[in-house]
């Protein structure tokens, strides 16, 4: 369960720091490109059922800096899992 739960963190810490990352460094011309990213999304659908109304929408989207980071919580993963062991 730890390790499960560390694996979830590593890679959620990764998403956060990696879209923070390349927003900052968008207007820097040299790292540029670690904000080049692509996103998918799914538009607004509505169901009216007269008493509630009900909206799903949703958008996923992705960076170089946040896959680079996600890469490196991979690698970092397996030393910190065994660490936490002892």
């Amino acid at each position: 369960m730890k390790k499960t739960a560390l694996f979830i963190l590593l890679i959620l810490t990764a998403i956060f720091l990696g879209s923070i990352l390349g927003n900052g460094v968008a207007d820097i011309n040299f790292l540029c490109w670690l904000d080049y990213g692509k996103s998918i999304s799914i538009d607004n659908v509505s169901v009216d059922l007269i008493i509630i109304t009900f909206s799903f929408g949703c958008t996923f989207s992705i960076n170089i800096a946040q896959l680079i980071l996600m890469l490196v919580a991979f690698l970092v993963y397996p030393k910190a899992a065994a660490a936490l062991n002892t």
